[in-house]
């Protein structure tokens, strides 16, 4: 199945046209493995993004991130990329690419003449004859993430360029040098989240169990700092199944959750994971609207968030 699928969206080689491109980036600001691996886990291959044109965002056009230039090579699939912590892997063709210094790092997007026609007069004025992909020129990318985290990127054009195989072939991408200090995250969630520090225990599905601090809860999605470093914690992939293990009781008494969920996101030793399930008894159940509010409750009684809200209380009052 995974040859199928890279024979269906890899480009042969890797490569747009002739052979490995030049690599040298247009940003002038270190590209770090950890921020890229959160770039890459903010824009993946395949999503759907808005973009917009430097001073335009009033007038944000759709578009989407059909692959990835990394220091020259072109990727086009998620199946052809791997990322973890110290190196990313790349699997173009025949060849296994191992990547552990970033020269370039940009996000390809198709090039549509058509979206001159849905921009008024005036903004087609601003833009000038060559339109928003000048050489130069900063585009803006904005994602909506499934936990509700929307995500602003700049990014400068490099170049228009062809596609020469694969099933984009025929057309043009624009390279988008990304620009990594310009990512902004903004929670977005609709439900309340409950900041506290909790002390927690992570465990992967047929793998180890390794000690976390719960930072949040929301109704969707819970969000980790990990407390060890261990190899199979950093090569840890989307989807992951993982268990998550908290005592909101008291020393007397102890409430005892256990949560099923998988990873979402991973980066700097924080981990968003989404929930899917309670267990019960032994027994995973769907994790109902009563289960929440009880969660949120008792985190709101728990020393340990009552001290973070102490906290966030004391520094308020320092600012005024």
């Amino acid at each position: 199945m995974v040859k199928f699928f890279k024979k269906i969206f890899s480009t042969g080689k890797g490569v747009p046209a002739g052979g490995r491109q030049a690599s040298g980036s247009m940003v002038d600001e270190p590209l770090a493995l950890p921020r890229i691996n959160e770039l890459i886990q903010h824009y993946p291959i395949g999503e759907k993004v808005r973009y917009y044109p430097e001073f335009q965002k009033d007038g944000a056009l759709d578009t989407l991130i059909l692959g990835y230039g990394i220091n020259g090579y072109f990727v086009y699939s998620p199946l052809e990329i791997r990322a973890t912590a110290g190196v990313l892997r790349l699997f173009t063709g025949a060849e296994h690419i191992l990547i552990s210094e970033l020269e370039s790092f940009s996000l390809l997007i198709p090039f549509n003449p058509g979206d001159d026609n849905k921009r008024d007069y005036v903004r087609r004025a601003e833009l000038g004859p060559r339109g928003p992909f000048r050489r130069h020129n900063t585009i803006t990318l904005t994602a909506n993430s499934d936990d509700g985290i929307l995500c602003h990127l700049d990014t400068l054009v490099r170049r228009i360029m062809p596609v020469s195989g694969g099933i984009y072939a025929g057309h043009q991408v624009v390279l988008l040098d990304v620009i990594p200090s310009s990512l902004v995250l903004t929670d977005q969630r609709q439900h309340y989240r409950v900041n506290t520090r909790l002390p927690a225990t992570l465990s992967l599905r047929d793998g180890g169990t390794y000690a976390c601090t719960l930072r949040d809860f929301a109704e969707q999605s819970v969000q980790l700092n990990l407390e060890e470093s261990a190899e199979e914690l950093d090569g840890l992939s989307e989807f992951r199944r993982l268990t998550l293990c908290f005592d909101l009781g008291s020393e007397h008494q102890p409430k005892c959750f256990e949560l099923d969920g998988s990873m979402y996101r991973k980066s700097d030793g924080r981990l968003v994971m989404k929930l899917q399930g309670i267990y019960k008894n032994g027994k995973l159940e769907s994790l109902g609207l009563v289960d929440i509010l009880d969660i949120k409750a008792s985190l709101q009684r728990h020393p340990a968030t009552q001290a973070v809200v102490r906290e966030d209380t004391d520094d308020t009052s320092t600012a005024k």
